[in-house]
């Protein structure tokens, strides 16, 4: 596919057609501020947001909904039952001026679907179509969900559909997939293979997302990526916050990892105590460690930090001794 091509969708050109993943603990207000000084992207993606929590918070100083003009076009990610105030969360919402609302209908974590959402929620054919009554009755904006394969089975094809029939009857602008199903973890591949087939059978821009590390993936596997429209970047985006410039062609920078974690945590400390920013940083750190040959020894040492002092005083000791990079980082 181009990756450097432009996506027109509802009216908004999204140039190139590179989106930040929703990553709980990584994709607050400093992380995206941080990727945002590189560029490359479409848009960015705040954090999974509960609509009840979202409703009691103050977006113009909250570090998951807070936006700064730098960061450009912005997807805010909302999370729901259909018990929650929903229809007030989305006016909230709308008042930020989005790029898009997008709906997680994919997160398989025991303790989301316990609150029937993400993947409980795509799960519940009848309650996801009240739920998609109720936000398009308050909400003409940009629409996106995002979501996983389904549960798996031999037939895990039909009610897939089915869905995206349902998408497509209430409005929804895009549909972002990693295909995996609600029972797999991370260590197992995504199924890329499966991109042409849902491509396929719907009218809606499809976004792959899932395990997508490098160009070299996208041109290596190309007859599985080009029936897309986009791109989504998790994980490899928080280990290489730089990386989308990579994507989309851009000229390459010089990086300095030791400057890019300190401008991280001056960040952070911007929108965070000190209390919850230790815990952003030690997130953020674990990615960026899988950058280095011995990046176990910066995850371990994080981890023992008690404190912000020893936890950038132990990330630059080691990101300045100019460790060996892994060979996904060459």
């Amino acid at each position: 596919m181009n990756l450097q091509k432009s996506l027109d969708i509802d009216g908004k050109i999204f140039a190139p057609a590179l989106f930040l993943a929703p990553m709980a603990g990584v994709t607050h207000s400093a992380f995206r501020r941080l990727v945002s000084d590189f560029g490359g992207y479409g848009a960015l993606t705040t954090e999974m947001l509960s609509a009840t929590a979202f409703f009691g918070e103050n977006p113009a100083v909250s570090p998951f909904s807070r936006r700064r003009d730098c960061e450009g076009p912005v997807v805010y990610q909302l999370r729901t039952s259909g018990e929650d105030i929903l229809e007030a969360a989305i006016l909230k919402l709308e008042a930020q001026n989005p790029a898009a609302i997008d709906l997680n209908l994919g997160c398989p974590a025991p303790e989301i679907q316990k609150q029937a959402s993400g993947a409980a929620l795509f799960r519940d054919f009848e309650r996801l179509r009240h739920v998609l009554s109720r936000v398009r009755a308050v909400y003409r904006g940009t629409l996106f969900v995002k979501c996983r394969l389904g549960d798996p089975s031999e037939n895990w094809r039909a009610p897939f559909v089915e869905r995206l029939r349902l998408f497509e009857d209430y409005g929804v602008n895009a549909v972002t997939v990693h295909p995996r199903f609600s029972n797999e973890k991370l260590k197992r591949r995504a199924r890329w293979r499966e991109f042409p087939w849902i491509a396929a059978q719907t009218r809606l821009p499809v976004i792959g997302n899932g395990d997508i590390r490098s160009l070299r993936d996208v041109l290596e596997h190309s007859e599985l990526f080009e029936p897309l429209a986009g791109l989504m970047l998790g994980r490899i985006a928080a280990q290489k916050p730089w990386i989308f410039r990579e994507f989309s062609g851009l000229q390459p920078l010089h990086i300095s990892h030791a400057e890019i974690w300190d401008r991280l945590c001056r960040y952070t400390l911007e929108d965070f105590p000190p209390e919850k920013a230790i815990g952003r940083l030690k997130e953020f750190t674990a990615y960026f460690a899988q950058n280095f040959f011995f990046g176990h020894e910066l995850f371990r040492e994080s981890r023992r930090a008690r404190n912000i002092e020893e936890l950038r005083a132990s990330a630059l000791n080691f990101l300045e001794s100019g460790p060996q990079l892994s060979a996904l980082s060459v």
